[in-house]
């Protein structure tokens, strides 16, 4: 488990998503580092199926059917060969497993240890060390041994550029629609884009998202910049989470003061909400729970799920790029105008960063939905969400522009 590392995995993120190769992350346990054994979680099968390495639900059981893999340990000035041992036991249901030969000379429990694919062979980085975790975050030997090159800039990429300047250059223009949903819906407008309300980029492959960074001339608070929506996969659905966990309130901003049963809450793996919810990652068998937390006992139950590999499609099939374009919104003649004026360009998500994300609350959930008192259910979706600051932690190579 993540959580039980001797070493906070959250530094390193933003490496990795600079660098955008796929990675994996390992604790071996004690009783594991004792008996050499190590599960191979979701996302440790899932990045040697992707890098074509090995799939484990392919493989037959005991040990004539065990497969060995050319790795590296990787140290500070350089790298020593082992193997991996890739296997799926008689017991236990044959639950997948991976061990490295010789990793006791190289490890101890609970280190944070790092699993990287190069040309199929899996290379292991001891976070733990310091000696070596110093290398990769200062760009020494180990970050270079990783580097990636990077693709040039796209003729569609310069070209939504130019567009989005033009609109600038238009000086402000006035909300095509009341509300938060104006920000984006005049930019499309503008860029001649209908509105897209299914799961594909909005612009020949580019994703739009449009948020205010003042109002009136006021800086806003730091928003969080919504990545995707995505309703549980299992147990409670979406309205039995509100209507069991919900509370009678009054809106914000309400007109007639009038209570609703509503729940609008922000959900995270660090903290319980007012609600007594929070996130908790299963980095074994791949899924993001919400769990209530009994506020006298602190006993947790499982409550809604996703699946990981789900949430990982998903991002990258709404992300692969994305134009973060930021406005300023003033008032004038009673009616909101905007003027966009930066772009935060981004690419290449590095999905396999999104569990310790999640475990390191860096991105969260939001639920909006309420029961009127006329029984009328409304939703805004399940929002997954980061503040603009932490892109780069699942980004590759960010770029601004200032219009």
């Amino acid at each position: 488990m993540l959580s039980a590392a001797d070493v906070p995995i959250g530094p390193f993120l933003a490496k990795f998503a600079q660098l955008n190769v796929p990675v994996a992350f390992l604790v071996p346990t004690e009783t594991g580092y004792r008996k050499s054994i190590m599960d191979a979680t979701a996302p440790v099968r899932d990045l040697l199926e992707e890098t074509n390495v090995h799939v484990y639900e392919d493989q037959l059981q005991g040990p004539d059917n065990k497969k060995i893999v050319v790795s590296y340990f990787v140290y500070t000035d350089h790298v020593e060969e082992t193997c991996a041992s890739l296997y799926r036991p008689m017991t236990k249901k044959g639950d997948p497993r991976i061990w490295f030969h010789d990793l006791k000379k190289y490890c101890e429990p609970y280190n944070l240890l790092a699993l990287v694919v190069l040309d199929c062979e899996i290379y292991v980085i001891n976070l733990s060390d310091p000696a070596i975790a110093q290398s990769f975050m200062s760009e020494g030997y180990v970050y270079k041994l990783l580097t990636l090159g990077t693709e040039a800039e796209s003729v569609i990429e310069r070209k939504l550029l130019g567009k989005i300047q033009a609109v600038h250059d238009e000086g402000f223009l006035p909300s095509i629609t009341p509300g938060d949903p104006g920000v984006g819906d005049t930019l499309e407008h503008a860029l001649g884009i209908n509105r897209n309300n299914d799961k594909n980029p909005d612009y020949k492959g580019i994703e739009l998202k449009a948020t205010r960074l003042t109002r009136n001339g006021h800086v806003r608070q730091p928003t969080r910049n919504n990545l995707f929506s995505q309703v549980p996969d299992g147990g409670m659905t979406y309205r039995e989470v509100v209507e069991r966990f919900g509370k009678m309130q009054i809106p914000r901003n309400s007109k007639d003061g009038k209570p609703r049963w509503q729940l609008y809450e922000t959900f995270s793996t660090t903290r319980v909400n007012g609600y007594d919810l929070l996130l908790g990652v299963d980095d074994v068998n791949d899924r993001l729970y919400i769990l209530y937390q009994d506020p006298e006992t602190g006993k947790q139950t499982r409550v809604s799920w996703w699946d990981m590999s789900a949430l990982r499609e998903r991002l990258l099939q709404k992300h692969p790029r994305t134009f973060w374009v930021g406005a300023r919104s003033e008032m004038i003649g009673g009616v909101e105008n905007f003027l966009y004026t930066r772009i935060l360009y981004t690419k290449n998500p590095n999905a396999s960063l999104l569990t310790p994300l999640f475990a390191a609350g860096v991105i969260t959930v939001d639920l909006a939905a309420h029961i009127s008192e006329d029984g009328k259910w409304r939703d805004h979706g399940a929002l997954f969400k980061m503040e603009k600051k932490d892109l780069p932690l699942l980004f590759s190579n960010p770029e601004e522009f200032i219009l």
